[in-house]
């Protein structure tokens, strides 16, 4: 029994010391693969199991952060530790079996509800903006079935629905093509019905997730430097509004991390923006916090 425990113990010690030997290694490389880019105030990382709830997406209530995870989500503080909310199955079984619903991707925040984006990853034909509970993060029984893959809809999303952006102001929500989107697919926030397409000048490519601020919408992206996009509604127009990390080679996918979804919340020391990545080890996530430019 001694000799259990003894190796019980060695196999800890040397797993948390490799996780030791990664954390330092994946921190090194995430500053190398940054470079001279637009610098973020402050970055509040999460490494280990725990990144993997806060590996997809992030929202905020104004209040709390709340990050979508592969099939979770989380509310947490702004202290980025103390956990308020956890739903750690949080794709409604009845999603699953009517439509192979397996991947929570970029979440919104509007009027006390969590705007999810759910697909049936790789398959592609059932993507789905679900709705739950801003305080307990509880699935409300309200979700709309979007059309997907061989519906021959003219806003059919053809490689799943990897995000989902609310606009309060204007009571529509926002969702686009996974690769190269030419235009936005606006649905009503209370019936969830379509509304409308919006054209956009020139296509923005692996979007990831998306948050309004002052009248134009901000588009985070996976792209080869993992740029934000401001994005006119009324005109389509789109300017790149900052890099996150330096030009990648594109042959090499997600080389140097992973960029991933993006909320918007003024705070105390300046910044506004605040992104998610994560790190180049897939090890951590990372929320920075960008000022306005």
């Amino acid at each position: 029994m001694n000799e259990i425990n003894f190796l019980r113990k060695s196999i800890k010690v040397l797993l948390f010391g490799l996780l030791g030997v990664l954390t330092v290694v994946s921190g090194s490389l995430n500053r190398l693969f940054a470079g001279d880019v637009y610098a973020p105030v402050t970055v509040d990382r999460t490494v280990g199991f725990e990144a993997i709830e806060r590996s997809q997406g992030v929202t905020t209530d104004g209040s709390a952060w709340i990050f979508s995870g592969r099939h979770s989500l989380v509310k947490v503080s702004f202290d980025n530790e103390t956990v308020l909310a956890l739903q750690k199955h949080a794709i409604p079984q009845e999603l699953s079996d009517l439509y192979g619903s397996a991947h929570i991707g970029g979440i919104s925040y509007a009027d006390g509800l969590v705007y999810a984006a759910i697909e049936d990853s790789k398959v592609w034909r059932n993507p789905i903006v679900a709705l739950f509970d801003g305080q307990t993060l509880a699935y409300t029984g309200r979700y709309v079935l979007l059309p997907g893959k061989d519906s021959g809809s003219d806003h059919a999303l053809t490689r799943g629905v990897p995000w989902v952006a609310c606009n309060p102001e204007s009571g529509l929500f926002y969702v686009a093509q996974c690769r190269n989107a030419d235009a936005l697919f606006a649905y009503d926030l209370d019936t969830l019905d379509y509304v409308k397409t919006i054209p956009l000048q020139s296509a923005v490519d692996r979007i990831q997730g998306a948050e309004m601020y002052c009248g134009k919408l901000y588009a985070a992206t996976n792209d080869a430097t993992r740029a934000v996009y401001e994005i006119d509604l009324a005109g389509g127009k789109v300017e790149k509004y900052f890099d996150r990390i330096l030009y990648q080679p594109k042959w090499i996918d997600n080389f140097g991390g992973e960029g991933e979804d993006i909320t918007v919340l003024p705070m105390e020391d300046g910044s506004v923006f605040h992104a998610l990545t994560i790190g180049a080890l897939f090890i951590d996530a990372n929320l920075s916090h960008y000022k306005a430019r």
